[in-house]
């Protein structure tokens, strides 16, 4: 069934409307009309499936027939990565959102090669928004992870609270990421994973995420992507804790 995403302000009782644009998707690229089973979503945790009862000035309303709300999942993982070349960003959130992530952090470090227009890449956040939304409709979640502004290193560590991080290194005294995730706390609150750009973190980077809390882990002998490391470090906090 064809997932669209319905603003909480707008989803009123049994009755929601889709906003332009994804009245817009709904009707003009999924090819929906009136009487077609549709689910929607409101990103923090609430969905219902009905049939859309009416089109009115190019806006989808949807008459909701069942409806549930899911809860977040435990412990929280969440993404720090510092932004690759291209538009691999793009991959990365999408593939963060599909492996469970709760929120991720773009990075701006000193080996980042990407240098954005403004400071707090407000557009680039703006469009990988989008993307981790498209991803929660394709992939069935419910919650829509928070892609945060753009910050650097510095910063993020100042702003964690009480989770745990691992940190991605190729360091030699970094421990194997199995053994790492079988020392963590069952009691977790939430545990951070620190993805380096592709020349890594500088030596003083990481040596500050050390001072910060976070615990070097190592991936294997070989060095891998960004968004390989990504998709791998995600999967095994998946598999492990969840």
């Amino acid at each position: 069934m064809d997932r669209f995403f319905v603003s909480a302000e707008d989803w009123n009782e049994d009755r929601a409307v889709l906003g332009r644009e994804e009245s817009h998707h709904c009707l003009r690229v999924m090819r929906k009309r009136t009487a077609d089973k549709v689910e929607i979503f409101d990103g923090a945790g609430r969905w219902g499936r009905g049939v859309i009862a009416d089109e009115s000035d190019g806006l989808v309303a949807v008459m909701v027939g069942e409806e549930g709300r899911d809860r977040r999942a435990s412990p929280g993982i969440g993404l720090a990565v510092a932004i690759p070349k291209g538009k691999m960003m793009e991959l990365v959130v999408q593939k963060a959102v599909e492996l469970g992530v709760d929120q991720i952090q773009p990075l701006v470090t000193e080996h980042t090669v990407v240098r954005l227009e403004d400071e707090s890449g407000a557009g680039k956040r703006e469009k990988w928004q989008r993307v981790a939304l498209e991803a929660c409709k394709q992939c069935g979640r419910n919650f829509v992870p928070e892609v945060k502004a753009v910050a650097s290193l510095e910063k993020v560590l100042g702003d964690r609270g009480g989770r745990a991080g691992l940190l991605a290194s190729l360091r030699d005294d970094a421990v194997s990421l199995k053994k790492a995730l079988g020392g963590l706390s069952a009691e977790l609150e939430g545990v951070d994973l620190l993805i380096g750009p592709e020349g890594d973190f500088s030596a003083a980077e990481t040596e500050s995420a050390v001072a910060g809390g976070f615990q070097l882990v190592s991936f294997g002998p070989l060095v891998l992507r960004v968004e390989t490391a990504v998709m791998y470090g995600l999967s095994a906090l998946g598999y492990e804790l969840r």
